[in-house]
């Protein structure tokens, strides 16, 4: 008769009581309730879909698949490196002129304020322009754009490298200037009377 309909107990657990009293040959009976607990570990790791406690899984990456990642890292930092560059460098000669557009706005303002001729002189080979008093020679504001500075340009280049502004505010001639760092570069613009815009 089978255990379950024998004893009452569930099929599971007959099953597992069955397989505890068997002999392995050469070596009687095994422990009390080790085989029982066995069969119920394996029942339930069938079951659950889940490793036996202990258990070891070992995993890792393959060689080619570790020399598959590097390749894919060292495709996206040559390309990412080049285009943050190019960010870089356009935003500082944006800034720079934006810069160079207050700073010839306050010059114009500057000669009616001192109510005597300011003076705005270019270096292009250092990539400065001083505003000074055209009198004394006193340098009222000097502005440095060279490579090292904050805004690290390569060329600065103007039509005009001296220009007189008047206490009325009128300037001697109109001028351009035009910043570059690397292939990029802005140009801004100032008329005789002291219209200052950054071109587009």
């Amino acid at each position: 008769m089978p255990c379950d309909q024998r004893c009452g107990r569930s099929s599971l657990r007959c099953t597992a009581t069955e397989m505890n009293r068997k002999v392995l040959p050469g070596r009687g009976a095994l422990p009390h309730g080790l085989m029982a607990k066995e069969f119920m570990l394996h029942r339930w790791t069938m079951v659950s879909g889940r490793r036996r406690p202990g258990s070891r899984c070992v995993s890792g990456f393959s060689m080619l698949e570790m020399l598959a990642v590097l390749i894919i890292v060292g495709i996206l930092v040559a390309i990412s490196v080049p285009k943050m560059a190019r960010t870089i460098r356009h935003e500082r000669v944006n800034r720079a002129a934006q810069v160079i557009v207050q700073d010839f706005q306050n010059g114009f303002a500057l000669a009616g304020r001192q109510r005597a001729p300011v003076r705005l002189t270019f270096t292009p080979s250092t990539q400065t322009y001083v505003f000074s008093d055209r009198a004394t020679g006193t340098a009222i504001m000097t502005r440095i754009l060279s490579t090292g500075a904050d805004y690290s340009l390569t060329s600065l280049t103007a039509t005009s490298t001296t220009v007189d502004v008047l206490p009325n505010g009128i300037g001697s001639t109109a001028f351009s200037v035009t910043i570059a760092n690397g292939d990029y570069s802005r140009t801004v613009t100032a008329s005789s009377a002291g219209f200052v815009r950054l071109v587009p």
